[in-house]
C-alpha cells in the first residue's frame, strides 16, 4: 500500500469516528458528515421520517436560516448536497482546501442543531417528490420489484415513504428521531482529498466532540417472507411497458461481490453485454435494458430492468429469460470474461479520481462493514474471479423459477409465464 492509499481512523471517547484519506495531488477536499441511519430502520408507521430529517437539515440552525446556509457555503464556493438510502443519511460538500475548517462549522452545525423550521412547507415539498417519482414508471416497476424480493421486511419499502406516513411526522416525532438517531455511534465524519489528517482530526474533536449524545447503533437483519405471488402489475397509461426483474443477491461484503459484479456486467452492463446485443441491437425490441446489482450489509438483490414497448415487451421478457438460462447452463468464454475484468478495473479506478468518489467509497464501505481495498488489491480480486465463479453465482441467484417481476404499463400481459419454464 503507498501512501496516497492509507486511511486514518480517529474515535472520539463516545464513539464518534473520523476516517481520512490525504490526496497529495488533489485539488479539492470532499467531506462527508454520515449517519448511519437509513429507511430501514424506520418503524413502518413514520416510513420516510430519514430522508424527511435529511431535508430538514437544510432548513435552519440557531445561527443560519435556510438563506442562510445556502449563503454560507456559496461564500466559500462549495458544492454541497444530502442523500438518504436504505442503510444511511449523508450530508457532503466538496471546495477547496483553505476552506474545510468553515466547511466543517456549517455542517458540524446543521448536523446538531437543526431547528425544524418550516417543517409543515417542507413535508409538502416531499409530497411533491413522491408524486414526481410515481410519474416515472421505470422507478415505479424497480420499487414493487423491491417490495417483491424484500417482502415483508422494511428493505422493501421505498426510501421517500408514503404521502401518509410523511405527512404524519409532526415536531415532536422529528425531534425525538433526531435525539435518538443523530448519536455519537452511529455518526462518522470522512475527509478525502488535500487535507492533513492530524489537523483535520482535532478540529472534529473541538467542533462536535462533546455535542453528539451517547447512543446505540441500529441492529440490522433482514428478514423477508416469500410473497403470494412472485408478479406484480401497475396499469398506467404509457407509451412504454416497463419491465423490472429480479432475486435476492448478496451483501455488500460478501467474498463473491466481484464475480458477481462480473455476472451482472456480462448480462446487461453495457453495449457489448448479452442482453443489450441480443435484445436491443439484434432484434430492436428496446431502447433500455441493463442489469445490476445492489449490495447491503446483509443481503442484496440482482436487477435486470428493459423498457419496451406494449407490442414487443413479452418478446423482449422472453428473450431476457432465455438469457438468463444460457448464463446459468453454459460457461461465459474466456473472452467475455477478460473484457468484462477490464471494464470493471478501469470503471473502478478511473472513479478513483474524484475526492467525492473516495469519501464515498469510505463511507460506504464502513456502513455497510466491507473492508477497504486499495485500486491495487481490488484489481487483483476481480482478476482471480473465473467462468466457474460466475456461472455458479448465476445458478446460484438467477434461476428463472427464484426470479421476481414487476410490471408497468396500459394493460396486463402474463409476462410470468417466462419465469415459470414454459
Amino acid at each position: 500500500m503507498n501512501e496516497r492509499d492509507i486511511i486514518n481512523i480517529k474515535e472520539l471517547p463516545k464513539g464518534l469516528r473520523i476516517f481520512s484519506e490525504p490526496l497529495t495531488e488533489a485539488t479539492s477536499v470532499s467531506l462527508g458528515v454520515w449517519i448511519r441511519a437509513g429507511s430501514r430502520d424506520e418503524k413502518e408507521e413514520v416510513a420516510g421520517i430519514t430522508h424527511l430529517m435529511e431535508h430538514m437539515l437544510f432548513k435552519g440552525t440557531p445561527r443560519m436560516d435556510a438563506l442562510g446556509i445556502a449563503e454560507a457555503f456559496e461564500s466559500i464556493g462549495a458544492q454541497e448536497n444530502a442523500a438518504t438510502s436504505e442503510e444511511y443519511t449523508v450530508l457532503y460538500a466538496r471546495f477547496l482546501p483553505e476552506h474545510l475548517e468553515r466547511a466543517l462549522d456549517i455542517m458540524s452545525e446543521m448536523v446538531i442543531s437543526p431547528t425544524l423550521a418550516d417543517l409543515e412547507r417542507e413535508r409538502e415539498v416531499i409530497v411533491e417528490e413522491i408524486k414526481m417519482y410515481e410519474d416515472r414508471p421505470d422507478q415505479v416497476a424497480d420499487e414493487h420489484l423491491t417490495g417483491l424480493v424484500f417482502h415483508g421486511d422494511s428493505l422493501g419499502r421505498p426510501i421517500i415513504g408514503s404521502v401518509e406516513t410523511v405527512r404524519g411526522v409532526d415536531h415532536d416525532t422529528l425531534r425525538t428521531f433526531h435525539k435518538n438517531t443523530y448519536t455519537a455511534p452511529n455518526v462518522f465524519l470522512i475527509g478525502a482529498g488535500r487535507l492533513d489528517a492530524r489537523e483535520f482530526e482535532h478540529m472534529i474533536e473541538e467542533k462536535l466532540g462533546g455535542w453528539l449524545p451517547e447512543g446505540e447503533p441500529f441492529v440490522r437483519k433482514a428478514n423477508p417472507i416469500p410473497p403470494e405471488n412472485r408478479f406484480s402489475y401497475r396499469f398506467k397509461e404509457t407509451e412504454q411497458y416497463h419491465v423490472a426483474m429480479g432475486s435476492p443477491g448478496l451483501p455488500a461484503k460478501s467474498d463473491d461481490r466481484y464475480a458477481m459484479s462480473a455476472l451482472s456486467n456480462v448480462l446487461g452492463g453495457g453495449m457489448s453485454s448479452r442482453l443489450f446485443q441480443e435484445v436491443r441491437e439484434k432484434r430492436g425490441l428496446a431502447y433500455a435494458v441493463y442489469s445490476y446489482h445492489q449490495g447491503y450489509s446483509d443481503a442484496g438483490a440482482v436487477k435486470m430492468y428493459v423498457g419496451s414497448t406494449t407490442r414487443h415487451v413479452e418478446e423482449a421478457v422472453k428473450v431476457i429469460s432465455e438469457q438468463l438460462g444460457k448464463v446459468c447452463e453454459e460457461p461465459i468464454s474466456n473472452e467475455e470474461l477478460d473484457r468484462t475484468k477490464e471494464q470493471l478495473k478501469s470503471s473502478t479506478i478511473l472513479a478513483l479520481e474524484s475526492t467525492a468518489a473516495r469519501m464515498f467509497r469510505i463511507g460506504r464501505s464502513i456502513v455497510t462493514g466491507t473492508e477497504l481495498l486499495t485500486p491495487e488489491e481490488i484489481s487483483n480480486r476481480i482478476e482471480v474471479v473465473t467462468t466457474d465463479d460466475v456461472r455458479r453465482l448465476a445458478n446460484e441467484h438467477l434461476k428463472l423459477e427464484d426470479m421476481y417481476l414487476a410490471a408497468v404499463g396500459p394493460k396486463e400481459l402474463d409476462l410470468g409465464r417466462h419465469l415459470n419454464n414454459n
